[in-house]
């Protein structure tokens, strides 16, 4: 055998390793290596390689909570939809358009944010004494106690009045010293630049209801409150900041409103109201009456008052206004209790006939035989016969002559009845027959025969004398 036979005899008697033997070869040279190809580590690097040990990368993802886990498969749901969101817009939008992240605000967006809410904060504590004006609720009972109430004036029309007293105005409004009022359609706003933007647009010219008087560049509208509400509603909210006693304000429906304006080439501008109910059990012809500031002494409170009465002649239903009155109301009706008795009493003393009785003044007067009674009675004038039940009405002329002087120089607006075109609601919403016989006809007639009779012979006979 030659030197080149044996070394390939030697080769062949060489035993192979198998792959458990090189596994375990492998693993005995360097145990951190289990890739092939990548050189053993010596023992000096082996020592500075942080070594991976499963169980802590266990304990880990125990301790993750499945919502963080959760979280992040949100999160990249999110991501991933924010990326394709333009797939769902069929191409019309980008990546990049179509990606919302990039409006969301930042850290200095949150800090700006905080930075003026806590100056507005500060600004609302200090004028109202309030510690977080944000959390205040907006319930009618906060508004009514006044906290956080700071409506001190309105504009409305060419003047800025000061409120008197606290109006139900809802929180968002409340919390404004100024607000706007417009003069056709008594909507409230909160700012002037709203203001002049509603002025342009609005259409209304006078108020929601039918014209029933005009004398001269005065006019008086009614107002259904059920068929007006919300006009209604802010007539009531107005007149709260100027009157103490006014409780009523959303309930509108059973009310009639009639509205006193001033007529110009702009339209007709709201100057006072009053209010009366439709089915008055007690007979009130007059239950809230308010004329703005600006337009006080300028004799339309006794207009109205006066107007009242007309339209109570017109019923033929003596009216009285609802009890008990204001210090102002009380005044103003006194003026013009005396101002109406007054001016009967003195037609009577020029006739020969010197007599009439107290009914007799109510059904010229529209007044209440006790409106008459105690304005004759605050006066002096109403005096009892001395050993008799029968009591004299006393009249000085001359006392009288200077009162209606004056009276009619301080007050020389008056209503004029003629001028009036009214229907009472009672009777205009009554139901009427589709057909009258000829004998219902005749029994009618017969019976305003009567009653125009009646009513001579009252005015004739009198059981008080003058």
């Amino acid at each position: 055998m030659t030197k080149g036979n044996a070394s390939r005899g030697a080769e062949k008697t060489t035993p192979r390793v198998g792959r458990s033997q090189r596994g375990q070869e492998t693993h005995n040279t360097d145990s951190s290596v289990r890739k092939r190809g990548r050189p053993p580590k010596s023992k000096a690097e082996d020592a500075e390689t942080p070594k991976r040990i499963k169980t802590t990368a266990a304990k880990t993802v125990k301790a993750t909570p499945k919502s963080a886990t959760k979280r992040r498969k949100s999160t990249k749901s999110a991501s991933s939809a924010d990326l394709n969101a333009h797939v769902f817009f069929t191409n019309r939008l980008n990546a990049q358009d179509a990606d919302t992240t990039q409006f969301l605000p930042t850290a200095e967006d949150r800090q700006s944010f905080g930075v003026a809410r806590a100056t507005v904060t500060l600004a609302e504590s200090r004028a109202t004494g309030v510690s977080d004006p944000f959390s205040t609720p907006s319930t009618p009972s906060a508004v009514a106690s006044g906290v956080g109430y700071q409506v001190k004036k309105i504009h409305i029309g060419a003047y800025e009045i000061n409120s008197w007293y606290i109006s139900p105005f809802p929180d968002e409004y409340s919390r404004h010293p100024l607000l706007y009022i417009c003069e056709f359609c008594l909507k409230y706003m909160k700012s002037e630049y709203t203001y002049r933007r509603h002025c342009l647009k609005c259409v209304q010219r006078h108020p929601p209801g039918d014209e029933i008087y005009r004398d001269g560049n005065i006019s008086v509208f009614e107002v259904d409150g059920r068929k007006n509400k919300i006009y209604c509603q802010n007539l009531c909210l107005i007149g709260k900041m100027f009157l103490d006693t006014k409780t009523l304000y959303y309930d509108v429906e059973p009310f009639l409103f009639y509205i006193l304006c001033e007529y110009d080439e702009e339209g007709y501008h709201f100057a006072g109201y009053y209010s009366k109910e439709k089915r008055s059990v007690q007979g009130y012809n007059l239950s809230c009456i308010m004329i703005l500031p600006s337009k006080q002494r300028e004799g339309y409170g006794k207009l109205l008052i006066e107007f009242s009465y007309l339209l109570s002649k017109k019923e033929g239903v003596p009216g009285s206004p609802e009890k008990p009155l204001s210090d102002f109301g009380l005044l103003s009706y006194l003026s013009y209790w005396r101002r109406a008795i007054y001016e009967i009493l003195l037609a009577v003393s020029s006739k020969d006939s010197s007599s009439i009785s107290i009914e007799a003044i109510s059904k010229k007067t529209g007044m209440t035989v006790d409106d008459i009674t105690s304005t004759l009675q605050t006066d002096g004038m109403l005096q009892r016969q001395s050993g008799l039940s029968n009591y004299v009405i006393v009249v000085d002329s001359k006392r009288t002559e200077d009162y209606m002087r004056r009276a009619n120089e301080k007050n020389p607006r008056r209503i004029d009845p003629s001028k009036l075109r009214w229907t009472p609601f009672l009777t205009k919403n009554s139901a009427q027959p589709a057909f009258i016989s000829g004998d219902q006809k005749q029994r009618h007639d017969q019976e305003e025969e009567q009653q125009q009779g009646d009513a001579v012979d009252e005015q004739s006979a009198g059981d008080i004398s003058v």
